[in-house]
């Protein structure tokens, strides 16, 4: 049996990206990210600072499991491959984030 591990590492600026294209929950996507702040774990979390268009800053707590469907979401977006029964998993690196896939190959 052999196993298969990737790693998909997002740096800030993708996890930006990532916020913008596939909003998180409670999370309206015509505000502007300030910082994006990834918080070890375990289970990881990131935190979003934003600002609204009138200035208002707020900060939103995205939890490793929204985190996950969120990363999965955005990959299906940019056609970056994902096998289906893989076991997915998410590590802090620093100001990165870390998404690890890996399946059994017969």
């Amino acid at each position: 049996m052999i196993t298969e591990i990737r790693h998909i590492i997002f740096s800030n600026d993708e996890l930006r990206a990532v916020f913008q294209t596939v909003p998180p929950d409670g999370f309206d996507p015509g505000r502007r990210i300030v910082e994006v702040q990834v918080l070890e774990g375990p289970p990881p979390s990131i935190r979003l600072v934003s600002q609204s268009t009138a200035g208002v800053s707020g900060a939103l707590e995205v939890e490793s499991y929204q985190l996950a469907r969120l990363i999965v979401a955005y990959c299906r977006v940019k056609k970056i491959p994902l096998p289906k029964d893989a076991l997915k998993t998410l590590h802090a690196q620093g100001d990165a984030l870390c998404f690890s896939i890996m399946s059994t190959l017969d």
